[in-house]
């Protein structure tokens, strides 16, 4: 079992604003992205959704590599 800290896990304004920088994203394009396999899936912490920040940087990494160059 892996033990997680508070500071690894992003709420949803979090996620929004990491994966948008400036322009944050519509929590409406993050549900739709995580549907569509683009962002990871939330943990559920206590009954608030929250996400692995190791999990959005692999997100983020991922669509940086398969970008067209």
């Amino acid at each position: 079992m892996q033990f997680v800290s508070l500071a690894d896990l992003l709420d949803r304004r979090e996620v929004c604003r990491f994966f948008g920088g400036s322009r944050p994203l519509n929590p409406a394009t993050l549900y739709r992205g995580i549907r569509k396999g683009l962002f990871p899936q939330p943990v559920r912490v206590g009954g608030s959704s929250r996400w692995l920040r190791a999990e959005c940087e692999a997100a983020l990494a991922q669509m940086a590599e398969g970008r067209v160059r």
